[in-house]
């Protein structure tokens, strides 16, 4: 696991960010880490660990390398992994739900039929112990539409499983400096939201807000605030604010000049219940 998390970047690698647009790297990154390595790092303990990076594998071998986007999620104080798969295509594209699962099973397989003609953009599925222990095959597909005739970039998720299909989220993109007004208001007109405005700062955090862009998810249970190209210092910050674990942090600390060229994105699920500032889930995003 060692090797892998100390694979250094190739002097043709591609910086991209969770939505797969590319961005320029903040420093030399040449011989420095890949994106992979919060990744593999996150999962070195885990007891499905061989699984994970044998389809880890299989979808680069698929995609291609920084083709695909990861998240590490923390939930319950434990790690999970889900798998995003763009192609902007849309109906013509060529990375599918089809093409991935619909070959000679030889890691991950999968029941969903989903339809090839639905103009999704974007496609995610779960990694975890479940799938492991189910002889790889993935039983929940996550497809990602556009959304035509919001003011901002948007975009609407959707689950299929053998039940059929049912609604999940909406997201919604914002430059992070120039539409600062525009977010509060998102923030704040939301049911999950019964502070009052004085109590943003707990949560729209200054630390953080000097990114590229904000990006705001109502899901059924809670709202979700993503900041997309932030550098290692905030990516720390993150980690510390949303209690990551110590080991994890000290590997971003000591490790802080060969992460130095990437943008990283981040996310927290919360809500506000009865004047309190609860967090359900927190991720970080990177290519692979």
């Amino acid at each position: 696991m060692r090797e892998l998390i100390y694979v250094p970047m190739p002097s043709d690698a591609k910086y991209r960010n969770y939505c797969s647009w590319e961005y320029a790297p903040l420093a030399q990154g040449e011989g420095k880490l890949r994106p992979t390595a919060l990744l593999y790092f996150a999962i070195c303990e885990e007891a499905h660990r061989d699984f994970l990076c044998r389809a880890i594998a299989e979808i680069q071998a698929a995609h291609g390398l920084f083709d695909s986007v990861y998240g590490i999620k923390r939930v319950e104080n434990r790690w999970k992994l889900e798998i995003y798969i763009y192609d902007y295509d849309r109906t013509q594209r060529r990375r599918s739900w089809t093409h991935l699962f619909g070959r000679d099973p030889q890691v991950l397989k999968s029941s969903v039929d989903v339809r090839e003609s639905v103009p999704y953009f974007m496609f995610s599925f779960d990694l975890d112990e479940n799938v492991a222990s189910n002889d790889g095959s993935v039983d929940i597909a996550h497809l990602y539409i556009g959304n035509p005739g919001s003011m901002v970039s948007s975009g609407i998720a959707y689950r299929q499983d053998a039940s059929g299909l049912s609604l999940e989220n909406f997201y919604f993109f914002f430059d992070a400096m120039s539409e600062q007004e525009k977010i509060v208001d998102k923030m704040t007109e939301s049911v999950f939201w019964d502070v009052d405005h004085d109590r943003l700062g707990e949560l729209l955090r200054d630390e953080l807000r000097n990114c590229d862009t904000i990006c705001l998810a109502n899901k059924p249970q809670c709202d979700t605030v993503y900041y997309s190209g932030i550098d290692v210092r905030q990516l720390l910050f993150f980690c510390q604010w949303q209690n990551y674990p110590q080991r994890f942090i000290e590997f971003l600390m000591a490790n802080a000049f060969q992460l130095d060229h990437l943008k990283y994105d981040v996310g927290v699920d919360y809500r506000w219940r009865n004047g309190h500032l609860e967090f359900l889930k927190s991720g970080i995003y990177g290519s692979f």
